[in-house]
């Protein structure tokens, strides 16, 4: 059971602290406890109530309207609305219903629509993306598990490796390649896999590596295969002294070698090599 304070709840829905107080005292949408100081807090429960009355907010529902609703409306809305192609906040907070609810029929209903409207490549740029950083922010309040966590970053997982599947062209011979790989100790790929997507789509051969590759492992490949390319991703801090010692290594033994970077961590590296480049959106991917 999370415990919520409102401030949680405004960076959880996007919605102001001062606009949720008044949604509870005016039409009683919230039934926060309260400490001995009058501190409010809010249940997991309260929570997911929220998202589902945000997500229909923010397709233009009026509150009054909202708050007349049952519980089952609610819901039945909530899975039936048609979303607005323009407005992705009605996506990204169904996807974290799915995701609380641990709904895999939500979840791929929602991103499947989202597809069909935007297409696959702007669905992960505009909405999953977002919806991850979302993630983040519920993790650091302990407003997921790990169960839920888990269940939604392989569900997107899933699709990134489907849609990689479906361009996937074993007759042709690239001239370009590029190894792809997580640095050992870490073992977020959701970004990897999309640069994957994005990589092959552009005719590349992308020889992916995964999570939590050796570095000897990642030399031996590129040997093998007269690679000078490598794109990888860190987001765990414990990590980064570690693999600033594996990329000296990799220029000494690859001169010629360009290293693409993402994640959270990818500014620690971009002074030790004037070959290393930040990948801060996917148009700084190589082409």
């Amino acid at each position: 059971m999370a415990s919520y304070s409102i401030k949680d709840l405004e960076k959880l829905t996007g919605i102001k602290a001062h606009t949720l107080r008044i949604w509870e005292q005016r039409y009683e949408l919230l039934t926060p406890q309260r400490s001995d100081t009058n501190i409010r807090s809010y249940s997991d429960e309260e929570a997911i109530k929220l998202l589902k009355i945000t997500a229909l907010y923010n397709q233009g529902y009026k509150i009054s309207r909202i708050a007349s609703m049952s519980e089952v409306n609610i819901n039945e809305c909530i899975l039936d609305s048609e979303l607005n192609a323009n407005h992705g906040h009605a996506y990204i907070e169904k996807l974290t219903i799915a995701m609380i609810e641990l709904s895999e029929e939500l979840f791929i209903n929602t991103f499947n629509q989202c597809v069909a409207e935007r297409g696959f490549k702007d669905t992960i740029v505009t909405i999953i993306y977002p919806f991850l950083e979302k993630l983040g922010v519920m993790w650091t309040v302990g407003g997921i598990n790990p169960a839920q966590e888990h269940f939604i970053s392989n569900l997107i997982r899933q699709k990134l490796i489907a849609s990689i599947d479906k361009i996937y062209d074993p007759v042709a011979k690239p001239s370009k390649r590029a190894i792809l790989f997580i640095p050992e100790g870490d073992l977020h790929e959701l970004g990897l896999l999309f640069y994957s997507y994005l990589l092959q789509e552009s005719g590349y051969q992308v020889i992916y590596l995964g999570q939590s590759v050796p570095a000897q492992d990642v030399f031996s490949v590129a040997k093998t295969y007269q690679c000078n390319l490598f794109v990888c991703s860190v987001i765990n801090p414990s990590i980064v002294e570690e693999f600033k010692t594996t990329l000296k290594t990799l220029f000494k033994q690859f001169p010629k070698a360009n290293l693409y970077i993402a994640g959270s961590q990818k500014d620690q590296f971009l002074k030790l090599h004037k070959s290393i480049h930040k990948i801060a959106s996917a148009e700084d991917l190589p082409r």
